[in-house]
């Protein structure tokens, strides 16, 4: 809940990335009873912006794809700025459906597809 690119740091000289600020972190899955999460909408599923709706692991894989959009695409999946390759950028689009029950179903998932993909990118 609440994430967005500035709970990253990454400690350049250890070559390690740190998240922070994770006030908002609750343990799920849970039903949404306001009419949003607070947040960013960059980042955010859109389930998170629905009264009663389910928030759970298929919600973690869209931020963390959302969040890939920002990292290796300024935001823009399909922009000038686009890094990641088409094979990565199949992984996220999957990830970021609309239709919750096309994105990987689980974190694990979503990084191992990930992974593969990067595997195929390096091949």
């Amino acid at each position: 809940v609440d994430f967005y690119e500035g709970c990253i740091i990454y400690d350049f000289d250890q070559a390690r990335t740190y998240l922070c600020d994770m006030d908002e972190s609750r343990p799920g899955p849970f039903v949404l009873e306001a009419e949003r999460l607070p947040g960013s909408r960059r980042f955010m599923a859109p389930e998170e912006q629905q009264r009663r709706a389910m928030i759970d692991q298929l919600t973690n894989v869209y931020t963390l794809g959302r969040t890939a959009v920002v990292l290796l695409g300024g935001g823009n999946l399909d922009g000038p700025a686009w890094r990641g390759g088409p094979t990565i950028q199949a992984v996220i689009r999957r990830a970021t459906s609309v239709d919750r029950t096309s994105r990987q179903q689980s974190v694990r998932r979503f990084v191992a597809e990930w992974s593969a993909a990067r595997e195929r990118v390096k091949g």
